[in-house]
């Protein structure tokens, strides 16, 4: 049976419309970066570039850039570390981690805002937490409404919720190194720490690039957890881009300022993935 002439072109609308339907809004934004838009002072008037000059010059602007960096450093190490420990941990101790996977996975299975909401109460002055501490003699913190506290506090939330995810991977991972290289490392002499770093985490590498990417990505670009629990405050230690950009946009109707921000923070998720992926793809086929 003969296919008619135009029967490519119409399996490839599906795929183009797909296509127009994400570079039209990704360009739009992209232009009205350049511009100063506001929604109630009627259609944009290009600025050339007056947005990122403030958005690289004020205070306002590299607070949160270092917001946002510093904050996916931070979040990404510490799940990096609990996630494997506790993977490696699971899997020393066998049949009997089957049972604690079930309970360590349930903060993976909320809604961040949802989980963000809980801890937000617990963390209150009068909260669980502060309660605890007490009863042990300890005093009070303020938790998320301290400038000094508020930002580990989210990270604190951000690491309860998304070290599971890093967890399961890793798991995943170890169960791929062969236990041969493992019982060669040993009978060579080599103690746990050694055939840790020696056999264990080279075979882990192309899983700590996907969970890296993966959680790096979604750290830089933290909106829900963050807004829930402190709306980028107090005095602005929690705002990182897209908290900006958000209160750029919706509060004050300043598109422009809000895309330039938000353009930014593209930029730098697809340059971290970039550099990731092509150091593992080297390391690959080096």
């Amino acid at each position: 049976m003969k296919h008619k002439p135009s029967l490519p072109y119409l399996l490839l609308l599906p795929a183009l419309a797909l296509l127009v339907a994400i570079l039209y809004p990704f360009l739009t934004g992209a232009w009205w970066s350049f511009t100063s838009y506001r929604l109630n002072r009627g259609a944009p008037v290009p600025n050339w570039g007056e947005n990122f000059l403030n958005l690289f010059s004020s205070g306002e602007g590299l607070h949160a850039i270092g917001i946002t960096l510093g904050y996916a450093v931070v979040v990404v190490v510490l799940e990096c570390l609990f996630g494997i420990g506790l993977a490696m941990l699971l899997n020393y101790v066998g049949r009997i981690g089957n049972s604690f996977r079930l309970l360590i996975v349930l903060p993976l299975l909320l809604p961040p805002v949802v989980a963000a909401l809980m801890w937000k109460v617990m963390l209150t002055e009068n909260g669980v937490v502060n309660w605890l501490l007490e009863a042990v003699g300890s005093q009070k913190l303020l938790w998320l409404n301290g400038p000094d506290s508020a930002l580990w506090s989210v990270v604190l939330i951000d690491v309860w919720i998304f070290t599971p995810f890093v967890m399961l991977l890793a798991q995943a991972g170890l169960k791929s190194v062969p236990k041969e290289l493992s019982e060669a490392s040993a009978m060579d002499g080599a103690g746990p720490v050694r055939n840790f770093v020696s056999v264990t985490l080279p075979m882990l590498m192309p899983v700590l690039v996907v969970i890296v990417t993966f959680r790096g990505i979604d750290s830089l670009k933290m909106f829900d957890i963050i807004y829930t629990t402190t709306k980028g405050g107090p005095v602005d230690a929690t705002t990182n881009l897209h908290v900006m950009a958000y209160l750029d946009g919706i509060r004050n109707l300043n598109f422009g300022a809000a895309m330039a921000a938000l353009i930014v923070l593209w930029l730098l998720c697809y340059l971290i993935s970039f550099f990731l992926l092509k150091a593992r793809r080297k390391e690959a086929f080096s």
